[in-house]
C-alpha cells in the first residue's frame, strides 16, 4: 500500500484515551469520561483527514493513491474506531462499578463488526480479489454515503433524546455512541470525498 497511517503514534494514544475512560469511569467523572471520548474521535478523525487531505489538492498525482489504497486506508481507521468502542464497553461495563445490563452486548457487537472490517481490508488489500473491482470499491463508498446519513440521524436523535444528561448506568454508554458514531461518520464522509476527488483524476 501506498499510503500509511502513523500506527505507532495512533495506537498508542487511542490506548492513553482509553486508559483515561476507564479511569474517569471508575471514579464516576462524567465530564472526564466525555473528554476521554472526544479525545479519540479527534485522534482518528485528524489522522483521516491528514491522510487523505493530499488526495484532495489539485496539484496531487495519479501515483500518490488508487481509490482501491485510499478506501483501504479509511477503512482501516473505521476498523480501529469500532475495536475502541468495544473495548471502551468492556473495560467500562466489566471493569469498573458502573452497571449497565446492555454494556457487554454492545461491546460484542462492535467487537464483531470490527471483525468483520478486519476480514474485509484482508481481502481489499489483494488487487485481485472481488472487492477490490473498481464497481465493489463504487458500492463499497455508496454504503460509506449511507451509513455516514444514518448515523447522522441517529446522533441528531441521540442528542435530542436528553440521554446524554442520563442519570443511569448508561451515562458512559451514550458517550460511547456519540464519540464513537461521529467518529465513523466523519470518516464515511472521508471515504466519499476522497474517492470522489480520485474518480474525477482518474477520468481526466
Amino acid at each position: 500500500m501506498a499510503l500509511r497511517p502513523p500506527l505507532p503514534w495512533l495506537l498508542a494514544t487511542l490506548l492513553a484515551a482509553l486508559l483515561a475512560m476507564y479511569l474517569a469511569t471508575s471514579g464516576l467523572q462524567k465530564a472526564q469520561a466525555a473528554t476521554s471520548a472526544a479525545a479519540f474521535a479527534i485522534l482518528l478523525v485528524i489522522a483521516g483527514l491528514r491522510s487523505n487531505s493530499p488526495l484532495w489538492r489539485r496539484g496531487a498525482t495519479r501515483s500518490m493513491a488508487t481509490p482501491r489504497q485510499a478506501l483501504w486506508l479509511t477503512t482501516l481507521l473505521i476498523m480501529l474506531a469500532y475495536f475502541w468502542c468495544a473495548l471502551a464497553f468492556y473495560a467500562v461495563y466489566l471493569g469498573t462499578s458502573l452497571r449497565w445490563q446492555h454494556g457487554w452486548e454492545y461491546g460484542s457487537a462492535m467487537l464483531l463488526v470490527a471483525v468483520g472490517h478486519a476480514i474485509y481490508l484482508w481481502h481489499l488489500d489483494d488487487p485481485n480479489a472481488s472487492v477490490s473491482t473498481p464497481k465493489a470499491i463504487g458500492r463499497a463508498v455508496a454504503l460509506a454515503a449511507l451509513q455516514a446519513v444514518a448515523i447522522a440521524c441517529g446522533l441528531l436523535w441521540l442528542i435530542q433524546s436528553g440521554k446524554l444528561s442520563s442519570l443511569k448506568g448508561d451515562w458512559a454508554a451514550n458517550q460511547l455512541f456519540l464519540a464513537g458514531g461521529f467518529t465513523v461518520m466523519c470518516l464515511s464522509v472521508i471515504i466519499v470525498k476522497t474517492h470522489s476527488a480520485l474518480s474525477e483524476r482518474l477520468a481526466r
